[in-house]
């Protein structure tokens, strides 16, 4: 796919997926360019509305909570209004528009099922009058290669446990970088009652023992001529579950995975620049896949970022 960008641009976009906080100096040796004009660039990226935010993913679990992906159908006289309770909600990390058989996608998070189920009852009862349909469906895992669109290959995770325990001021800590992944030490140091130093060891620590996965970016696509769809495609056979699920992380136009607990069914991203090139990479998966069917297709756009909800700090 044919970027509306430069290669410095494309190069500092492709280093701020696979790590949001590499400083300015960095960025500037990886694009080619002096310091400079990397600053300059990325002030410019801002400004065009293709950097939308600096993003910190964090592992849920480890703070003690699980998700589910619920997708709606709607009416449109109540729009603007739903669109505002998911912005201001708690419970909410990533929502996206969808064309298709749904209207919006959302990620749910409680301590459990049952709060999960209890928040989601309470918005559909404030909104029982627009909602029309929906799908219920827990979190199993998530896999992402946004960085494909770069022509990078995907940064594989490493996995990383330990015996460390957030505290409060860790907590803190991850509240901040949820909201910009490129704040600094010296600017944390403003609002946490720590030194600079000592908050860059809390970091550290935050993610050698898993809590941080990674620091990303945060894009509108549909600036870069990049259309994402979303694909749902039902598998039953587990041995050609896996073989699919690996096929589509090496696929060079898909860019995130979705499984669902106890669901035959997993959902898949596409980039592409025209729906004719949609249509060929989904043959292909399914010659290559014929014993399992798509169920769905939806264009989808994020309006908001898969940072962790407002909850998970409380």
């Amino acid at each position: 796919m044919k970027l509306p960008l430069d290669k410095a641009d494309i190069k500092i976009l492709a280093a701020l997926m696979k790590n949001a906080r590499l400083p300015t100096t960095r960025l500037a040796k990886v694009a080619g360019v002096s310091r400079e004009v990397a600053t300059y660039r990325l002030k410019r990226l801002e400004e065009k509305g293709i950097i939308l935010n600096y993003v910190t993913e964090v592992n849920i679990e480890k703070l003690g909570y699980v998700g589910a992906a619920v997708f709606v159908a709607t009416k449109t006289h109540r729009e603007s209004d739903f669109r505002k309770f998911l912005r201001e909600s708690r419970n909410i990390c990533w929502v996206g528009e969808h064309v298709g058989i749904w209207d919006f996608g959302m990620s749910i998070l409680g301590k459990n099922n049952k709060e999960i189920d209890t928040y989601f009852s309470e918005m559909y009862n404030k909104f029982k009058d627009f909602i029309i349909d929906h799908r219920f469906t827990l979190h199993k895992k998530n896999y992402y290669f946004y960085e494909k669109l770069f022509g990078e290959k995907p940064v594989k995770k490493q996995k990383r446990s330990g015996q460390y325990v957030a505290d409060e001021l860790d907590k803190k800590i991850l509240q901040i970088l949820v909201t910009n992944a490129r704040v600094d030490y010296v600017e944390l140091a403003k609002t946490i009652p720590l030194t600079a130093p000592a908050i860059k060891q809390r970091i550290r620590q935050l993610e050698n023992s898993g809590y941080i996965e990674r620091y990303s970016v945060f894009l509108d696509y549909s600036k870069l001529n990049a259309y994402q769809y979303s694909i749902f495609i039902i598998n039953k056979n587990i041995d050609d579950r896996q073989k699919l699920l690996a096929y589509l992380a090496e696929h060079q136009d898909v860019c995130f995975i979705c499984e669902y607990t106890g669901d035959p069914f997993m959902e898949f991203g596409v980039f592409v620049d025209n729906p004719y090139h949609l249509r060929k990479v989904i043959k292909v998966i399914e010659e290559s896949f014929p014993d399992n069917r798509i169920m769905e297709i939806s264009l989808q756009k994020e309006i908001i970022s898969v940072a962790p909800a407002k909850c998970v700090f409380d």
